[in-house]
């Protein structure tokens, strides 16, 4: 008996040891050999869309500053070509706070609906007589005409996070209570004929003066889940439960059909922001209790993509392997979008591992979940928070500046080089184990030209065979890390490229 055991144990111990030596061998061969990415057109996933931030709360005081350059200098680091060419807006239509919740003011916006013309009847939403588009919320106006002045913008995400005020229960925009369905069931249609009303005046009296063919999209609801109510609430905001969302989706979406077929207009229904995907079984979390629900109505059969946020997730492969096996097995022709993110935590992080940090979110997001657009969530922020592409500073001496982080850069390694129609083509790096720090997302663009993204979060440099695109012979490099920013270098192209250590590189290749 003792000799098997010590057999049994010699070999368990022989194979521990096997199992080492054959880890070490890989890890050096990974560590100093050049690995690489294998590139499969004919293998195709998800169409892009393209890459945005959020308007919200910072445009009605930018936009009221009389500097016109200093504005226009904003939005060309935004949405133009020397900047992160963005081409997507996120407009925020306002509910009202900064009338009835003054202790929100940051995070509030102005209602374009005259609430003095309200006579009790809620078919007043419905008249365009009941509103003003001369002197409400013209700072935000001010910055949405200087953006869609870039030229490259080719969508706008009309979204609100609370429905007006004086269709609440409690006549604010946030709930009494946490957790509270704050919008009144009979304010469903009124609603619904608030945000046409706002997003057909916005389309034809600024997006059509640059191109009536921008893509709308209306979002009536924006992280359902959250309590959004009670103590501590902070900005504008609106909970519902899965019934009563699922039954005021059944009724936008046929008040936008019908408002469509009378108006000649193509606007498109967006749903349902939700706040995470991370598919934790909760009363008022349950990713999939929402699902459930819109699947009883007409709406859904018309729906092929659903929006959702990244908190939570953060980096984690899990969540999003988990969330995508979910789609994958119950809704495999529905896409996602992902409309919002930003790092919920306090300071302003300028180093390039924050900057990687947000890169992987982006990639994970593109290549797990198929995400077909990515958006940030504030375009522009006053500093002091995770939570700004572009920082909007007040000097000492009382004149302003815009600053950026490497995550500013970072982005733009995607959104710069990554156009809308562009197809994510199968990328499978040869390190299987992920030893090296490395990860890849590559696409084929409309103009022939493949793209691949590559970011290395590790304190080595890596060579990098690029293998299966026999006939592309030119190369744009654009390199980003702690010393560099969009750093470009062009050169033919001999079927290698290196990745420096803690960077991240766009490779552009043209035949």
């Amino acid at each position: 008996m003792t000799k098997k055991i010590l057999k049994v144990t010699a070999s368990v111990i022989i194979a521990i040891l096997l199992i080492g030596l054959a880890f070490g061998i890989y890890a050096l061969a990974v560590t100093f050999a050049t690995t690489s990415i294998n590139l499969d057109t004919s293998k195709r996933y998800q169409t892009m869309q393209g890459f945005g931030a959020s308007s919200a709360w910072i445009y009605q005081q930018l936009g009221a500053e009389e500097d016109a350059k200093f504005k226009n200098t904003a939005m060309e680091m935004l949405y133009g070509n020397s900047g992160l060419a963005l081409n997507t807006f996120r407009y925020n239509i306002g509910a009202g706070g900064v009338e009835v919740d003054p202790q929100f003011i940051e995070r509030s916006a102005d209602s374009f609906f005259v609430a003095d013309n309200f006579d009790g009847s809620y078919d007043a939403f419905a008249d365009e007589k009941n509103y003003d588009f001369q002197s409400r919320d013209q700072a935000v106006l001010d910055m949405f005409d200087r953006a869609l002045a870039t030229g490259n913008i080719e969508r706008v995400i009309f979204f609100a996070n609370s429905p007006h005020y004086l269709m609440t229960k409690n006549g604010k925009t946030h709930g009494e209570k946490a957790y509270d369905n704050n919008l009144k069931e009979e304010c469903y249609e009124a609603f619904s004929q608030y945000l046409l009303v706002i997003v057909n005046h916005l389309y034809d009296n600024y997006i059509c003066k640059y191109n009536k063919d921008i893509e709308v999209l209306i979002s009536p609801v924006n992280e359902p889940q959250w309590k959004w109510g009670g103590e501590g609430a902070t900005q504008e905001g609106c909970h519902f439960d899965p019934k009563p969302l699922a039954k005021f989706y059944d009724v936008f979406y046929n008040t936008l059909k019908e408002f469509n077929k009378s108006r000649d207009t193509k606007f498109e229904m967006d749903i349902f922001e939700s706040g995470n995907y991370k598919m934790i079984l909760s009363s008022h979390t349950n990713f999939n209790e929402y699902m459930t629900e819109f699947e009883k109505y007409e709406f859904f059969e018309e729906i092929t993509h659903i929006s959702l946020h990244s908190y939570g997730a953060n980096e984690s492969v899990f969540y999003r392997e988990n969330f995508a096996d979910y789609m994958a097995k119950y809704y495999p022709n529905i896409s996602v979008s992902m409309s919002e993110f930003c790092i919920m935590e306090w300071g302003v992080d300028e180093s390039i591992d924050m900057g990687l940090r947000c890169g992987k979110v982006i990639m994970r997001d593109i290549s797990i979940l198929d995400a077909t657009d990515w958006q940030w969530w504030l375009s522009i922020a006053r500093g002091g928070y995770e939570d700004g592409l572009v920082y909007w500073l007040q000097n000492g001496n009382g004149t302003s500046s815009l600053a950026v982080t490497k995550r500013y850069y970072v982005m733009g390694h995607f959104s710069k080089y990554i156009d809308k129609e562009s197809v994510r083509i199968s990328s499978n790096y040869s390190d299987i184990l992920g030893l090296n720090g490395v990860e890849c997302v590559a696409f084929k663009n409309p103009d022939d030209s493949i793209t691949v993204v590559v970011l290395n979060d590790s304190s080595k440099s890596h060579k990098i065979a690029l293998k299966g695109i026999d006939g592309y012979a030119h190369v744009k490099e654009v390199l980003t890390d702690s010393d560099v920013n969009w750093q470009v270098r062009e050169y033919d192209f001999d079927g290698e490229v290196k990745v420096p250590a803690d960077s991240i590189s766009t490779f552009v290749l043209t035949r």
